[in-house]
């Protein structure tokens, strides 16, 4: 049964914690949480994600960002990445995870999550709507798991 989910992307400052916030509101028995491979830390979400993802309802709430590290994949269930190369960084840096770790696009034919960071508000809304689109399917199908 899953219990905890890490949601990951680079920076932990747009996809991944509207991924959380996203999955928070879908799964509320669920804990979900979200980190970064190379975070920003310290910092909360880009303005233009939260922008984005108020206008679907999943904007997280007091979000600040968090380097990834053993103990956050240790004590998570799942771990959701944004991309196939972030998967891979977790393969080669914490092989005991991967059999953990699957893409948001799992249910989308492996649909990756391009990074909207400093690319203008249209990109972070087409990345939150995408997330928002995905996470339903993880929802619908988490017990799976």
């Amino acid at each position: 049964m899953i219990r905890s989910v890490v949601t990951i992307c680079t920076g932990n400052i747009c996809r991944s914690p509207v991924a959380a916030g996203a999955l928070a509101s879908l799964m509320p028995d669920v804990a979900v949480s979200s980190a970064g491979l190379h975070a920003l830390v310290g910092r909360g979400i880009d303005p233009d994600s939260k922008a984005a993802a108020d206008l679907f309802g999943i904007a997280p709430k007091d979000h600040v960002a968090r380097q990834f590290s053993s103990e956050i994949g240790q004590g998570a269930d799942l771990l959701i990445v944004m991309e196939t190369h972030h998967r891979q960084e977790i393969g080669r840096r914490w092989p005991q995870f991967l059999g953990k770790t699957f893409l948001l696009g799992q249910f989308e034919s492996n649909k990756e999550i391009a990074d909207p960071y400093r690319r203008g508000r249209m990109l972070h809304i087409h990345m939150a709507e995408q997330v928002f689109e995905s996470s339903k399917l993880w929802a619908a199908n988490i017990g799976s798991f």
